[in-house]
């Protein structure tokens, strides 16, 4: 049987009423990986977490908005951005819920950071106004599935270089939050050239945790230099979901 991916939905907000919201691209690069993508809405009750899990193989943490920082202990930036406490909790519950049981964790974009907050690292709430000198990260008016940035794999043996090989690979970007603080049991496999963190992985080899900050989702049939390494990123995450 294929392996059962949930993928974290998230929260879009329209004239007073909330909506869970998943590109589609997300559930297309799973089942081209050969997986069966399950959407788990953006308020998933925390209570309920523990029975999703027993039907789910691995958990893809999806991009969304910007999570609250007192999880990683500041107050709010001036520049952060819509919070949900329901959004973060159910986020939060379903990566503790998938660690507790080893099962493979692919985050993306906020996915990426939620990760590196639940182990207890932090987040620039705002690149542009706390990293000044820092490029572009979040173009306007870019197609997802456009090329944006250069990112550099970090030297030794990674999902990363797997993927992509020694690099560098160009990906395309829409974030203005990104890791500050690696967290607990991290380590870093990509940065961009003015030091933000594009990729990390576990270092605990028995355990699939592996996150990027850019959207592989959009990029796999188009970028004819790379679209094979994005593919892969999917293909390793639904290789270690079935061998679970």
């Amino acid at each position: 049987m294929k392996p059962i991916i949930g993928i974290s939905a998230a929260l879009y907000r329209n004239e007073g009423d909330n909506y869970s919201r998943l590109n589609d691209t997300y559930t297309r690069s799973i089942r081209d990986a050969g997986a069966v993508p399950l959407i788990l809405p953006y308020d998933t009750v925390p209570d309920d977490v523990e029975s999703c899990m027993d039907v789910l193989d691995g958990i893809l943490l999806s991009g969304g908005g910007d999570l609250d920082p007192k999880h990683f202990g500041e107050d709010p930036h001036p520049a952060l951005k819509r919070i949900s406490a329901a959004y973060d909790a159910s986020e939060l519950a379903l990566f503790k819920a998938a660690a507790a049981r080893s099962l493979p964790v692919f985050g993306i974009c906020r996915g990426c950071q939620l990760i590196n907050v639940a182990l207890g690292g932090s987040l620039f709430q705002d690149i542009p106004a706390q990293l000044p000198t820092a490029m572009g990260h979040s173009p306007n008016g870019t197609a997802m599935s456009e090329a944006y940035h250069r990112v550099e794999i970090v030297a030794g043996h990674s999902i990363m270089a797997h993927c992509f090989g020694p690099g560098p690979v160009y990906t395309n970007s829409f974030h203005h939050q990104a890791v500050k603080d690696l967290g607990t049991g991290l380590r870093i496999s990509a940065r961009t050239a003015d030091g933000i963190i594009e990729a990390f992985e576990g270092t605990d080899s028995s355990w699939f945790l592996h996150a990027v900050q850019f959207h592989p989702e959009t990029m796999g049939n188009s970028n004819p230099p790379h679209s094979e390494g994005f593919r892969k990123l999917f293909e390793c995450f639904v290789e270690a979901a079935a061998a679970n």
